[in-house]
C-alpha cells in the first residue's frame, strides 16, 4: 500500500471545508459509477481511499491519497497535479509526496 500526502498551509478552512464536500460527493459518484466535474474517472480505478486532515487553529490540511501499488500512486500523483483546487481557500501547498504504507495496524 502506498499514500500520496499533499500539505496546504495557511487556508481558510470554511472553504477547505467546502471543497472537501465536493471531493465527497464526487468521490461517492464515481462509486456509483457516474462522471463526475470534480473528478477524473481514472482517479477512483488508482485510489482505495482518500482523507482530509484539518488542522483548523493553524488553517492547515493534509490529503492522504492511499494507492495498492506505487504505480497507482504515481497515476494518482500526476491526475491530482493536474487538478485545480475550485476555490483559492486551500492556502499554499508546501509539499506532495509518496510514501510506502510501513504499518497499519489497530491497537485495541
Amino acid at each position: 500500500m502506498y499514500v500520496r500526502i499533499a500539505r496546504f498551509e495557511g487556508g481558510d478552512m470554511d472553504e477547505i471545508e467546502a471543497e472537501g464536500a465536493l471531493l465527497k460527493e464526487g468521490i461517492a459518484a464515481l462509486k456509483r459509477g457516474e462522471t463526475t466535474r470534480e473528478l477524473p474517472p481514472r482517479l477512483a480505478a488508482v485510489t482505495s481511499r482518500v482523507e482530509m486532515l484539518f488542522d483548523r487553529h493553524n488553517g492547515n490540511v493534509a490529503v492522504c491519497v492511499y494507492c495498492e501499488n506505487r504505480d497507482d500512486a504515481r497515476e494518482a500523483d500526476s491526475i491530482l497535479e493536474s487538478m485545480t483546487p475550485s476555490n483559492k481557500g486551500w492556502g499554499k501547498r508546501v509539499s506532495a509526496e509518496i510514501y510506502e504504507v510501513a504499518m497499519d495496524e489497530a491497537t485495541g
